[in-house]
């Protein structure tokens, strides 16, 4: 499954959230996304206004909220919404004007 991850930083703890951020290297985000069981698709940052967004691939909206968990307490809003890709959307919108 697909999830399209979205974030908004607080503005209180916004250069504590930058300073983790930072200080975390891609193997460090692989290790993350095996220990969780996702694969990160694409990550989106607009780093001005503290927000961005991202797309992963995962067996379960679980795995997506484990990882999340470690950035809770310096978001002010994360959500996670089910998307399709351009396939699986043809595919859904082509069976239901079919019936």
């Amino acid at each position: 499954m697909l999830f399209m991850l979205e974030y908004q930083i607080n503005h209180s703890q916004k250069m504590d959230a930058f300073g983790a951020f930072a200080s975390m290297s891609p193997d460090d985000d692989a290790a993350i996304e095996a220990a969780h069981g996702y694969r990160q698709i694409g990550r989106w940052h607009d780093t001005v206004n503290g927000r961005g967004v991202a797309i992963v691939e995962a067996e379960s909206s679980e795995a997506i909220h484990g990882s999340l968990m470690m950035w809770a307490g310096m978001a002010e809003t994360l959500s996670i919404t089910p998307v399709l890709d351009d396939a699986g959307a043809r595919a859904v919108i082509s069976a239901n004007l079919a019936s």
